[in-house]
């Protein structure tokens, strides 16, 4: 008894000891940076006029660049200090409460675990919202454009979400001419270039002549190598939407500028120069192949084409040969524009122009139906079809992420008019009772229409999405369905050959190689080796678009055989997802 009473009691003072360490180290977590000097934060958070955000801008700096330290042992004392100020305003803000405060907190808390990776970005992204929800009844505006700013941070692995965050901040900040406190030129210029990449030609514009504007005057050296660099995209920009004449001044300043004897830049740079040069001249030929100025455009266009293959610049290349081609094409040698539409269509042929690739099968389309080849006009209809239904795919989901960043930002927007009413109807509180009623009563109303409106938009994404998917299942199944028929896979009743015995396969596998000669070379280079009967019958059905049920119904096995076989060549192949490997395949 004795024994039993001696282990209870030396077993609860160990978990008694466990718990007191226990609770000393959450303690000492907890109190980390209790001592942490914040004055100077809050001070600056007090001060009354509007002033306050840019002036609390350099603590995020600050924190920037603590967390950008040289060791890791520097990033750990830095995180430590991070907490510490954290835990002190917290604590400041219990004594203090203020939803100001609890604004400011979010911000600093939020950026700095965005630096450090320290919470999910899912769960700092609400926590944003939230202020922005918070911050509507101030009536700060400047305060929100400070928290659209930090989403804009926030989201920036979405180049295109996080520019439309930004776009909103600098809406803000213009009307109060206080942009330039929370926005450099070279952020201008990062934005331009999102929209370009996004192919969203009227932002591009926008913003990279906000850019030029706002740097005019600077004559650094970067400073002035990105004006032209940015000058060459909006005068591209103002190419590919058909302003020719704005096109024309843009490479036109390129080419007018002069590195004068008080400029004295690096050889890097003046390198850099002449490239930038020489591609507004090319560019600029084009724009004279347009206009018809046959002589200057072939000058310019020969010589952008020799600078463009010499330093393998292939989207300038595929420019100089269209430009040739319309330079031919105008002065009657048609064949000779063939020519070059197809030295075009060479250099385009990988996935990174699908833009421009549309641009020389148009212009092939024109040029075989000058020269009476019907047959090839209408093949490269069909494969210019094909490409802006990829286009089309590919500005759907831009404009769905569009969609849904914009729907966030209706959401807040819906909170701020919804908040500025509350105010309105707390200031009429002194009035009649009845009154009173009338005003709630409009507000309740007036809110569950949004509520219905918000309702209808989400329903009208969802239905359009819905046929979205529906139309390219579609598309792929009568794609897929006439590239059987062409393979001569199918039976006159529309049903899958069987290609288990040899002599159908050899037959199939005949005339396959006469419709697709590359195939299986290609296939044997990219597994690495020659591929087996299996592999190849396999790799041949995936290219026609078959699942792994209808592959196993042609080749008579099972159908867990063929996701072994599918699994096999995808790792032979280097592919992460069979979604990969089928596209790898469908190159072919």
């Amino acid at each position: 008894m004795k024994k039993i009473c001696f282990r209870i009691i030396s077993g609860n003072t160990v978990l008694a000891l466990l718990a007191g360490v226990l609770s000393a180290f959450l303690s000492a977590c907890s109190n980390q940076g209790a001592d942490k000097d914040i004055s100077p934060m809050i001070a600056a958070w007090k001060t009354a006029d509007q002033t306050q955000n840019s002036v609390c801008r350099p603590y995020l700096k600050e924190l920037e660049e603590k967390w950008d330290a040289d060791t890791t042992e520097d990033q750990e004392q830095s995180y430590m200090e991070f907490l510490g100020t954290v835990n002190a305003l917290r604590d400041y803000a219990k004594n203090n409460p203020s939803t100001r405060v609890e604004i400011r907190n979010t911000i600093y808390e939020v950026y700095g675990k965005m630096l450090y990776g320290s919470d999910k970005q899912d769960y700092l992204e609400a926590e944003t919202i939230k202020a922005i929800k918070k911050a509507v009844p101030l009536n700060d505006q400047t305060l929100l454009a400070e928290l659209y700013k930090l989403m804009a941070e926030l989201t920036a692995d979405e180049p295109l979400r996080s520019a439309i965050y930004d776009t909103k901040s600098i809406d803000i900040l213009s009307k109060r001419d206080r942009a330039e406190d929370f926005y450099l030129p070279e952020d201008y210029a990062l934005l331009a270039y999102t929209f370009y990449e996004a192919e969203d030609w009227k932002d591009a514009i926008k913003y990279g002549n906000m850019f030029l504007d706002i740097s005019t005057g600077d004559t650094s050296e970067n400073v002035i190598l990105d004006r032209l660099a940015v000058s060459e995209l909006v005068g591209t920009s103002y190419m590919e939407t058909n302003q020719w004449d704005s096109c024309s001044a843009m490479f036109e300043n390129i080419l007018n500028f002069n590195a004068d004897s008080t400029l004295s830049f690096s050889e890097e740079t003046m390198s850099d120069l002449a490239d930038l040069k020489d591609i507004a001249e090319g560019k600029y030929g084009l724009v004279q192949a347009k206009w018809q100025q046959f002589a200057p455009a072939r000058q310019k266009t020969e010589k952008y084409l020799k600078n463009s293959l010499g330093s393998k610049d292939t989207s300038g290349i595929i420019y100089a040969y269209l430009s040739s081609s319309m330079i031919n094409s105008g002065e009657g040698d048609v064949k000779k524009a063939v020519s070059d539409l197809k030295q075009a269509r060479r250099y385009a042929t990988t996935k990174r122009f699908p833009r421009l690739q549309t641009k020389i099968y148009d212009q092939l389309v024109k040029a075989f139906e000058d020269l009476g080849q019907e047959d090839s006009a209408s093949v490269c209809k069909r494969k210019l079809q094909l490409l802006e239904e990829k286009i089309s795919t590919s500005k759907q989901n831009i404009e769905l992420l569009k969609t849904k960043t914009e729907h966030e930002l209706l959401q807040i927007q819906n909170d701020i008019d919804t908040a500025h009413h509350e105010k309105v109807s707390k200031r009429s509180w002194t009035w009649l009772v009845l009154l009173i009623v009338i005003l709630i009563a409009i507000i309740a109303f007036m809110m569950a229409g949004r509520r219905a409106f918000r309702i209808r938009i989400h329903k009208r994404i969802v239905r359009q999405h819905e046929r979205t998917v529906l139309e390219k299942e579609k598309k792929n199944i009568e794609m897929m369905t006439a590239s059987l028929r062409q393979s001569g896979m199918l039976e006159e009743d529309g049903s899958p050959k069987k290609l288990s015995d040899e002599d159908t396969w050899n037959a199939f596998r005949q005339k396959f190689t006469t419709l697709h000669p590359d195939f299986f070379d290609r296939l044997n280079k990219a597994l690495g080796r020659k591929a087996t009967p299996t592999y190849e019958k396999v790799s041949v059905l995936i290219r026609l678009g078959l699942d792994n049920a209808d592959i196993a119904k042609v080749l008579d096995i099972n159908k867990d055989s063929v996701g072994r076989t599918r699994r096999r060549i995808r790792e032979l192949a280097g592919c992460q997802t069979q979604e990969e490997l089928r596209d790898l395949i469908s190159g072919f």
